[in-house]
């Protein structure tokens, strides 16, 4: 027992040096230092990130003073918060995200975490591909929920327009869907992998799909804060690429920082989902074309305004052009990543 303690103990202080020496690199000249705001919307792969950036000093590096705001608004990813304050980072409903932008509001997104997800298509009797269901019921969770995103992006891929070309059903979860499959309440759902075997006992058929990205955090900014300081904005996404890269590099002092935020969370709940954000960030968050336009297409179906909304110009992605092509993002990985 005593030496399990002493080798904790030794981690600990491994990582405290580590950690210690990381915010060591901050710049000596005060003066240098502005402030932003930055409110998270929940609990997530970004806000993680944000975290590290911040209790790392990993932002201080690069001249920034974080005010955190945190806001309980996880519907709509917090994005009404941009009001009084510089950067929000969270997802929550596709529809609350994109809807201010449809009312002409300069909001922009600077970053995305995507997650691919297997799904199968589930289907009923007479259906042999995805194409055949031109015309059929969809069965989804619900608006702008995962499993909606991803029958979207499984249609286009098959050639079909999500908005015309099918109707789209509330049918609940996973279950629920495979219920509604059986007694041909509709004709095709989206469920996971787990359920698939129980579907097809149910006599239900599966068509088995490839991975679709799945938009799980989004970093988001108006074009008035880049307009009115563009230097702010640049330091902000160099600590936030950084954190991002410590977060890969520095598991115990990253779970350490976290664990701070999560008091009340199991360790290993703690270590697990560590695990599960550091399979999903990449050197350079940006934008998912597929994700982005099944964001458009779930909001298209209420609101005709979004079917005009190109996927690309939801995003500002200078900011991480510049810092890619400057080798900034190449020099945060001159050390190797270690998990």
């Amino acid at each position: 027992m005593d030496s399990v303690r002493r080798s904790k103990a030794i981690w600990a202080g491994a990582g405290l040096c580590a950690l210690l020496l990381w915010a060591a690199t901050v710049d000596a000249q005060a003066n240098g230092m502005k402030k932003v705001r930055l409110a998270y919307s929940g609990w997530g792969i970004s806000t993680a990130v944000a975290y590290v950036g911040i209790d790392g000093g990993i932002f201080k590096k690069y001249g920034l003073e974080v005010d955190e705001v945190f806001i309980r608004d996880t519907l709509s990813g917090g994005i009404h918060a941009l009001i009084g304050v510089d950067f929000v980072l969270g997802f929550g409903n596709s529809i609350s995200v994109l809807q201010p932008i449809l009312e002409r509001k300069d909001i922009v997104f600077l970053a995305s975490h995507i997650t691919m997800e297997r799904y199968d298509m589930g289907v009923t009797a007479g259906i042999a591909s995805i194409k055949d269901l031109k015309g059929k019921k969809i069965g989804v969770s619900g608006p702008g929920q995962k499993s909606d995103l991803i029958a979207r992006i499984l249609l286009r891929r098959a050639g079909l327009d999500p908005v015309r070309d099918v109707e789209f059903v509330s049918a609940g979860l996973s279950p629920n869907r495979i219920a509604a499959l059986v007694k041909n309440l509709i004709q095709a759902a989206p469920i996971t992998q787990d359920v698939a075997s129980q579907a097809k006992r149910l006599g239900v058929n599966i068509l088995e799909a490839k991975e679709v990205p799945v938009t799980t955090a989004l970093l988001m900014t108006s074009r008035t804060v880049i307009n009115r300081d563009e230097d702010v904005v640049r330091r902000f996404m160099k600590g936030y690429l950084a954190a991002i890269q410590f977060f890969l590099s520095h598991k115990v002092e990253s779970i350490a920082i976290v664990r701070k935020y999560l008091t009340n969370m199991d360790p290993q709940t703690i270590e697990n989902m560590y695990e599960e954000f550091a399979a999903q960030l990449t050197p350079v968050p940006g934008p998912n074309r597929e994700a982005l336009q099944s964001l458009i297409d779930s909001v298209s179906a209420g609101d005709k305004r979004a079917r005009d909304v190109n996927p690309v110009n939801l995003f500002e992605p200078r900011f991480l052009e510049e810092l890619k092509q400057s080798g900034f993002i190449d020099d945060l990985y001159t050390e190797k990543v270690s998990l």
